[in-house]
């Protein structure tokens, strides 16, 4: 079967799982995967919009979040991979940094490791 993907476009969504297990300790086997869902979605053509290089990289890194999760990462990488999602969501809908840090500790307070907790802290209230 003769793949409709440009091979500059699978060369990014390599570089993507390159870069995700190197320098954010994500699991090879889950930036495999979410480099397998990326290229899927886009062969598809289900999302037209993943063309372009900032919302292919966008859709992957949203793959590995949900895929973390779904998968019960508890490892440091997981937890603030998964913070700076809820982080960046939030200030995008308009909340401060300090009801961004109130929604964390909140929703996510027993649900990732302390140092990544006190991070995010220091972070949004310093």
């Amino acid at each position: 079967m003769h793949s409709s993907i440009p091979a500059s476009t699978r060369d990014h969504v390599d570089s993507l799982a390159r870069e995700a297990c190197l320098h954010h300790d994500v699991p090879a086997g889950i930036a495999l995967y979410a480099a397998r869902a990326t290229l899927r979605a886009l062969e598809s053509r289900r999302l037209e919009a993943v063309r372009a290089p900032r919302r292919r990289s966008d859709y992957f890194w949203a793959v590995v979040r949900r895929r973390l999760v779904a998968v019960g990462g508890s490892s440091i990488a997981s937890a603030r991979l998964v913070l700076s999602a809820v982080v960046e969501d939030l200030t995008m809908a308009g909340r401060d940094s300090r009801a961004v840090w109130r929604e964390i500790e909140r929703g996510w307070g027993d649900r990732v490791p302390p140092e990544v907790l006190e991070e995010y802290r220091v972070r949004l209230c310093a």
